[in-house]
């Protein structure tokens, strides 16, 4: 047993981890520097050094686990560690590109490794952990508005880059996007002054994400963003329909004011729809398809941690990333690496169906799931892990509040 206090200092490191990563690091950092090793030393602080290593190890599996994400996910993970480093070791693969990939595949695990030194503290660790990837995707956010020279200006009216650090592609950005909003009137719905305030802050913080995300036009991020719109219509219209039109006439008011970058967006996602199509990504699978197809061997096993592929996504250069996390584990660890990696993801998809109960927290942490998983490198980062994470936390938040209302 854990004393209530180091209960706390767990989620309260995770929250901090992931704070200093949006303000001081990158979506995907190029090495370590004093902002990544004080991340790792909060992570390592919130798993339990103890624990992490029975994890990695396989030394968990010595006794049985009322976890069946935990057992599965060690098993996977051990499978997935040595099978595809070994077979990249034996191929001669860059010692950089090997790390690249061994490093992010930890971060995919987080949620079998987090959750027995969380579970004491579900509900705690969840709004924690939530309202550090708020801050870190507002965080990326700011530094991307920055880069641009707050060029607000140019919404709707010219594609804006990404950037070099590709701040805008870290799943946090859409989750505070999504999300923000439906916390901001969660707190006006108080009626009090610090409730309004906090609605105010949530409200400014969504507008800035959405807006990055318009200016650089990520076209199924801005889809999924006028859904959650529609989604939150209707998840406020019978709880507070008063202060909701209220809501709603200020932001028709301001549309109606100022069109140019609504309409300019919507022109612009359709442009950029008409001009790059799926951008190559069934392409890339296919080229990922031919060279492991290239023998039986490579079918089974992939070409291992640190494998590259010649990227029609990227002009053909070789590279040691894909766009799909499908793609990039058949890549690197072949059929058996993608039917392990299924079975663990099986545990992670039941976490999902059970935020059906909870329609805010679905719209804000599944479409950046969805879409790091099936359009952007994003499934490397960390953030990405954190987020499955809460996704795992979330679940068993439900299934507590389900239980307690049946005993009462």
């Amino acid at each position: 047993m854990t004393s209530p206090a180091l209960d706390l200092w767990r989620p309260s490191a995770l929250a901090l981890a992931v704070a200093i990563y949006g303000t001081f690091s990158q979506p995907a950092p190029s090495g370590l520097g004093p902002a990544e090793v004080l991340i790792a030393a909060l992570l390592v602080a919130a798993i339990g050094p103890r624990h992490g290593f029975a994890f990695a190890t396989g030394l968990l599996l010595r006794a049985p686990s009322p976890y069946r994400l935990e057992t599965t996910g060690a098993v996977t993970f051990v499978l997935l560690l040595w099978v595809p480093l070994v077979r990249g070791a034996g191929l001669g693969w860059e010692a950089d590109d090997i790390l690249r990939d061994v490093v992010p595949l930890g971060f995919l695990f987080l949620p079998a490794l987090l959750l027995r030194p969380l579970e004491a503290q579900r509900h705690v660790a969840a709004a924690v952990l939530a309202a550090g990837l708020a801050v870190a995707g507002v965080a990326f956010t700011v530094r991307w508005w920055a880069d641009a020279q707050w060029g607000f200006g140019a919404v709707g009216v010219r594609a804006m880059g990404d950037g070099l650090s590709y701040w805008l592609n870290s799943p946090t950005v859409l989750f505070a996007a999504l999300g923000l909003p439906f916390a901001g009137f969660a707190a006006w719905s108080r009626r009090t002054v610090t409730g309004a305030l906090i609605g105010v802050v949530c409200a400014v913080a969504a507008a800035l994400c959405i807006a990055a995300l318009a200016g650089a036009v990520h076209r199924v991020a801005l889809v999924f963003v006028a859904l959650a719109f529609a989604a939150f219509v209707i998840c406020w219209l019978r709880r507070e329909p008063v202060l909701l039109a209220v809501m709603l006439l200020a932001v028709g008011a301001v549309v109606l004011a100022v069109p140019g970058p609504v309409l300019g967006t919507v022109e612009q996602v359709i442009a950029k729809s008409r001009l790059v199509g799926a951008n190559a990504r069934p392409a890339e699978v296919m080229a990922v398809f031919e060279q492991v197809t290239r023998s039986p061997l490579a079918l089974l096993v992939g070409d291992g941690w640190g494998a590259l592929v010649a990227n029609p996504a990227v002009g053909q250069w070789r590279v040691s990333y894909t766009h799909s996390f499908f793609s990039y584990m058949l890549l690197k660890t072949g059929f058996l690496g993608c039917f392990a990696m299924a079975a663990y993801l099986s545990h992670l998809m039941a976490s999902a169906v059970a935020l059906a109960r909870r329609p805010a927290w679905a719209v804000a942490v599944l479409p950046p799931v969805f879409i790091g998983l099936a359009l952007h490198t994003s499934f490397k980062f960390l953030c990405f892990g954190l987020l499955l994470t809460l996704m795992v936390l979330l679940e068993g938040a439900v299934e507590s509040d389900r239980e307690s209302r049946q005993k009462a």
